[in-house]
């Protein structure tokens, strides 16, 4: 029977104050309906069934489901407009009530036909799957913030405690500026000088911390620094002046000024930032997946993904202070690319006070330069500190799309054609996950027709895939890196002729990247760029701060695997640098041979020291260069703290935002 013959019932949903328009289903195709869920193989939830039924009866969905994302100010409840809305279909659709179905043996969803059940039946609500639902989360944060209203309104009564802190923020989350706090003077050896620390309360951690994902303990640290050392960008400058940040790598400076504010404020660590952060782990994941099946993530119908896009992050939900710190904090991790950062994080400033065409992304940018010198790094970094979420970045490696056809993949196939239903890479990915960091790899290996489709990025900022859905990026950052140019640079090394003529510099360089540019990608593509961001040559003292920094992950590391060795500090002289530049740079292949030589000259010695040897879990080892090789002196970890830099004398100031402890 065609749907155009289906009696139409328009009910009038309470909670939505919407009418619906309900199909009552022909009794003998019912049971026709039903066969699709045959394909669960029994593992079917009342969710994923609530779904399909849904989908099925109600014509007028997805009018509903714009109409509840129109209600800003007083937004209806989900859950109740789903129960309603399942109780009017099961009221028009008898048969679709779920305590009347059964499973027979081959799984095959049927309409119970008397009291007892045939052989190899079950009933539907009977399987084990049938309680399990990725809505329960969604209900127990509401139940909770129903539960703090309540708890508002009558401030005698006893706190409850949320069920889980990695999902539920108390609603007692006050702004930092507003936090009380005990100012302490802590002794910094690097500088000889007192720096004035926040000391605060231990009950403020989730103030703190709220809501924030962290990727490393390096960007961790410079937060905990900027909210608790008093006057820090004076420090900084303090710092420039004295030319420790030309000594020293941030993120070793970053490190020393968290201990002080940890020594103050213990309860402020990573892994407690982490269980406050509001992302799932890794293992959440793995627990939902094995909850709920593979196959409900694909066959969602409306409204589950309505469900899942509700709490999807955007580009405006950035905090102000992030976008201002966004060029220092990724300086920290790219070594001398600073005018290609400043160049990156102004675009997206912009953007963040609507500069910008709404339609287009945040921000488009093409990386030029050598192989080496930090352009993934940049994309890995900019998704990092930007957005501060575990799934931040959508890599596309466009050496896999370097023949004509394989654009296919992007954006799924066309119907009728093998994977229409499984939709594209690129497609999939940023309808889960609108805001993020979109990375075309080596986008000169693209076929031509990559290069089209992304036109329509960088022009509409959005994409149609196999099945006619628009997937947006107004709210991506789309960057593309390249390698081009290279030959061109190396000939301009064998011109000849006189004076400095041969002689490679960064203006050369970049002139030669232009051209070959220009050479490669048509006009319109290039001029639909925000901008192209040339990453200059590293030089000696560049590729000296990486070792440093090196280096220091490696006593990081130390310090945070869970080994016996975790107390022994590891301590690095000029020498073993001098030694690890002089072997593991190639100024053809930039920094990526760094982390080889490194782990070859000291790393796999070291390790072996460490099994082979009785030593000391306190130890300090101090690493040298001596023959070619790295060497190890081990000596006994001494503390010695002077006077001045003992509690006894730490200077405490009680004054704090206008109040006395």
């Amino acid at each position: 029977m065609a749907k155009d013959n289906y009696e139409v019932f328009k009910k009038y949903l309470k909670e939505s104050d919407f009418n619906v328009l309900v199909l009552k289903l022909p009794a003998d195709e019912i049971e026709d309906k039903l066969a699709y869920l045959a394909k669960e193989k029994g593992q079917i939830t009342r969710s994923y069934y609530e779904d399909y039924i849904i989908a099925v009866c109600v014509a007028n969905i997805n009018q509903l489901l714009y109409h509840i994302n129109q209600q800003i100010t007083n937004p209806p409840e989900i859950l109740k407009v789903r129960a309603e809305l399942m109780g009017t279909i099961i009221e028009i659709n008898k048969s679709l009530d779920p305590n009347g179905l059964v499973l027979n043996r081959n799984d095959v969803v049927k309409i119970k036909k008397d009291d007892k059940l045939g052989e190899g039946e079950k009933l539907l609500i009977k399987n084990k799957y049938w309680d399990i639902s990725y809505y329960e989360d969604i209900s127990d944060l509401n139940e909770s913030f129903t539960n703090n209203e309540e708890q508002k309104l009558n401030e005698g009564q006893k706190k409850e405690k949320p069920k889980d802190s990695k999902t539920i923020v108390s609603n007692e989350i006050k702004n930092v500026a507003d936090l009380k706090y005990v100012q302490v003077e802590k002794w910094w050896k690097r500088i000889n000088k007192y720096v004035t620390i926040k000391k605060f309360d231990s009950k403020d951690a989730e103030s703190i911390l709220k809501q924030r994902y962290f990727h490393n303990r390096t960007s961790f640290s410079a937060f905990i620094v900027s909210v608790c050392v008093v006057d820090f960008e004076e420090l900084f400058s303090l710092l420039d002046n004295m030319g420790v940040p030309a000594r020293v790598a941030p993120p070793i400076l970053m490190h020393e000024l968290y201990q002080l504010c940890n020594s103050v404020n213990s309860f402020l660590t990573y892994e407690k930032a982490q269980d406050l952060s509001g992302e799932p782990t890794e293992e959440d994941d793995k627990k939902d997946n094995a909850k709920s099946g593979t196959k409900k993530a694909k066959d969602a119908s409306c409204m589950s993904k309505y469900m899942q896009n509700k709490h999807q992050k955007k580009f405006k939900d950035v905090p102000k202070e992030d976008l201002l710190k966004l060029a220092d904090n990724m300086k920290m991790f790219l070594v001398g690319q600073d005018e290609a950062v400043d160049t990156m994080t102004e675009a997206i400033q912009r953007a963040s006070v609507g500069l910008k065409d709404p339609d287009r992304p945040i921000g488009s940018f093409l990386f030029a330069g050598q192989t080496g010198i930090g352009k993934t790094l940049a994309t890995k970094v900019l998704a990092d500190e930007l957005i501060r979420g575990r799934d931040n970045m959508i890599t596309i490696d466009c050496s896999e799309y370097s023949s004509d056809h394989e654009y296919a993949k992007l954006i799924g196939a066309p119907a009728g054609y093998i994977g229409h239903d499984s939709g594209g890479v690129l497609t999939n990915a940023m309808a889960n996950n609108p805001f993020t960091v979109v990375v075309f790899d080596e986008v000169e290996k693209a076929s031509y027709k990559v290069h089209e489709l992304m036109l329509q990025i960088l022009e509409e900022g959005r994409l149609t895939d196999g099945k006619g859905n628009k997937v947006t990026f107004k709210d991506a950052i789309v960057v593309m890196t390249s390698n081009i140019g290279v030959r061109e640079v190396e000939s301009v090394g064998k011109t000849i002729g006189f004076g400095d003529v041969a002689k490679i510099t960064d203006d050369k360089r970049k002139h030669a990247v232009e051209r070959a540019l220009k050479n490669k990608f048509k006009p319109e593509f290039l001029n639909r760029l925000d901008s192209i961001i040339y990453f200059k040559s590293l030089a000696k003292k560049d590729y000296m701060r990486i070792i440093d920094i090196e280096l220091y992950k490696l006593n990081d590391n130390l310090r945070n695997n869970d080994t016996e060795y975790k107390d022994i500090e590891l301590v690095f002289d000029d020498k073993i640098k001098k030694l690890i530049y002089k072997n593991g740079i190639d100024e053809q292949y930039g920094a990526r041979s760094l982390k080889r030589e490194i782990e070859k000259l000291v790393a796999t010695p070291l390790a072996q020291k460490l099994i082979s040897e009785p030593i000391d879990k306190g130890a300090v080892i101090n690493i040298s260069g001596r023959r070619g090789k790295a060497s190890f002196e081990l000596k006994r970890k001494v503390e010695e703290v002077p006077f001045y830099m003992s509690e006894q004398h730490e200077e405490v100031k009680t004054m704090t935002n206008g109040m006395e402890e």
